[in-house]
């Protein structure tokens, strides 16, 4: 960014002299600060889950977000799955026997053991219609 000053033949006192030298110093320090407080990639990635996550246990908090795998999904919150927005039904497929409708991460994470369901017959189950299904 260049900043470009015109010298203008203008008679001003000393306090309006204080007053310029101010502001041109902080036109001058402007670009500086944006550079310094610029978030890096991986500060912007971390703000950004740790948003997420907070948004998600809010959710939880309020009786509005179930899951069954802890840390919860955000691929059912955000809405990146067959339900809508900040709704997660993986657990009522899967005591349905639909493991096609449950989210790819719920899923991982219950087939690695993570299953973390206040429904005690969720997990029983999902490894139940998998081995079926095999």
């Amino acid at each position: 960014m260049e900043v470009m000053v015109e010298v203008v033949d203008v008679e001003v006192d000393g306090t309006n002299k204080i007053i310029i030298l101010i502001f041109l110093v902080v036109l001058l320090l402007i670009p500086v600060a944006l550079a310094t407080f610029q978030e890096s990639y991986q500060q912007k990635r971390s703000r950004i889950l740790n948003e997420l996550s907070f948004a998600i246990e809010q959710a939880k908090a309020q009786g509005k977000y179930d899951c069954c795998i802890e840390p919860p999904c955000t691929m059912c919150y955000l809405g990146e799955w067959i339900w809508e927005d900040d709704i997660c039904r993986c657990e009522e497929m899967i005591l349905k026997g639909e493991l096609d409708k449950v989210c790819p991460q719920c899923k991982k994470q219950i087939e690695e053991g993570n299953c973390k369901s206040n429904n005690k017959n969720v997990c029983g189950a999902f490894n139940t219609t998998l081995e079926v299904l095999k």
